[in-house]
């Protein structure tokens, strides 16, 4: 190690039985140290440090579980992804466009159902918290979080359909959509966001 007591360049005699130091060895000692291996690396370095902050980030959004009622039972309005396959509820990804979660699921059912008509939905007290999967590419193995609401659209029900960001939608019976439903997670959101109607 470079001691400044001891070894400065070009004393005849050294200091408590320290030998004098060369001017070469004193050169060597001080300009010559390698750098650390990253110590020029600062473009990788952002690029990781980047690419940690990307897999920090966590995309909120939205679940819509919508209802009607039919004959004394309620039916939910499941859907099946045209790209995925996945069979979910209307479910999105907030945008830069959105100014709330409320806002994206309104897009997202105009957008997936076809539906015009702004309807009411009651937030729950459930988060959706998972992962996306492969079938995700822009977001496969990133975190998502998404606030899960419920509206009843029995007045409505007749005017849903579908666009072709859906392959099909069913209204179905509870346990008909705990056993259709793609991902067993959402099985246990549905149970809970839905166990006070």
């Amino acid at each position: 190690p470079f001691r400044s007591g001891s070894r400065r360049g070009g004393r005849k005699g050294g200091v408590g039985g320290i030998p004098p130091a060369e001017p070469s060895q004193f050169r060597s000692d001080i300009f010559k140290q390698t750098p650390p291996n990253n110590y020029n690396n600062t473009k990788t370095m952002e690029k990781e440090e980047n690419d940690i902050k990307q897999q920090e980030k966590v995309f909120t959004g939205g679940i819509a579980i919508l209802y009607k009622k039919d004959e004394n039972q309620l039916k939910f309005l499941v859907v099946e992804n045209s790209k995925t396959g996945n069979i979910t509820f209307v479910a999105g990804a907030k945008e830069d466009t959105d100014h709330s979660e409320i806002d994206t699921m309104n897009r997202e059912i105009q957008e997936e159902l076809g539906l015009q008509t702004e309807i009411k939905l009651e937030p729950t007290k459930v988060r959706h918290e998972f992962v996306f999967g492969p079938n995700k590419k822009e977001r496969a193995g990133q975190q998502g979080s998404y606030q899960v609401f419920l509206a009843d659209i029995t007045n409505i029900s007749d005017l849903i359909t579908h666009t072709e960001e859906l392959r099909n939608i069913r209204w179905l019976g509870k346990d008909e959509v705990i056993n259709s439903l793609s991902f067993p997670d959402l099985k246990e959101v549905f149970l809970k966001a839905t166990e006070n109607l």
